[in-house]
């Protein structure tokens, strides 16, 4: 990227979160230096959050009979009809619907949809962390403001957790918009050796088709690793690129702290 102002591709591909960090680390301080460009590429990060959301639901939704009856037809077309077949099949499997029993259910699971706010946290811990100067809004010396703030603009009282004793030390924080222009938060924290690690805290709607988890659950986008669960109308997605271990340690403690 030249210096001066991002083009528009190269906005709207930071908002879809497809620039490599350093890039998506220049259009972040950019931003920060011209808020009112902040404020239109929030507001659009906020309405694709929003449409992502629509109709999420059908993913969980059993498969159409008319559907079934298609897959379950005897293939006697020719080539073209064949073909169209095998399309068709590869959507069905692709969005996670087998036939009958076990296989089925197996492959609604893996590929049902995680939460948009899980989503969301690793697009925002990939911008972020390998921001050097201006990595958080609120530094650590401040939390008694920045959870003040973030708690008022979250509509909750929020509590930073602290991993003192697993060797990290919060950075700060920031606020993020969500879908639907929700308000989010975001806790950095780093250790000795510079790995950061994100904690991201989000209040669902009521209205809301997320529902808790019986566990952490994992989440893989690059070298990016993550857990997230609900808790009651609060979402929390732990970001690092760390072992899974070393990583469900780290949200373990966070979730002893909040709860």
């Amino acid at each position: 990227m030249t210096a001066g102002r991002p083009d528009e591709t190269m906005l709207h591909a930071w908002v879809d979160g497809e620039l490599a960090p350093a890039s998506a680390s220049e259009v972040a301080q950019w931003l920060a230096e011209n808020p009112d460009e902040a404020a239109r590429m929030a507001a659009i990060q906020a309405q694709r959050a929003g449409l992502q959301a629509l109709h999420a639901q059908l993913l969980d939704e059993p498969v159409p009979p008319q559907l079934r009856r298609a897959l379950r037809r005897p293939l006697q077309w020719q080539w073209p009809h064949a073909l169209a077949a095998g399309l068709m099949l590869g959507v069905g499997l692709g969005m996670g619907y087998g036939l009958g029993g076990r296989e089925h259910a197996d492959m609604a699971t893996r590929a049902r949809a995680v939460p948009a706010f899980a989503r969301e946290a690793v697009a925002a811990h990939a911008v972020y962390v390998p921001e050097q100067r201006h990595p958080v809004e609120v530094a650590a010396q401040q939390q008694v403001h920045l959870v003040q703030w973030l708690s008022m603009r979250l509509g909750v009282p929020l509590k930073v957790p602290a991993l003192d004793a697993l060797g990290y030390h919060l950075v700060g924080g920031r606020l993020l918009p969500g879908e639907a222009g929700q308000s989010r938060a975001q806790f950095m924290y780093e250790d000795a050796a510079g790995q950061r690690v994100t904690l991201y805290v989000s209040v669902l709607a009521r209205t809301g088709s997320v529902k808790a988890p019986a566990s952490f659950q994992w989440t893989e986008e690059g070298a990016t690793h993550g857990f997230y669960w609900v808790d009651g109308r609060q979402g929390y997605a732990v970001s690092a690129a760390l072992p899974r271990d070393q990583l469900h340690a780290l949200a373990e403690a966070i979730y002893r702290q909040l709860d």
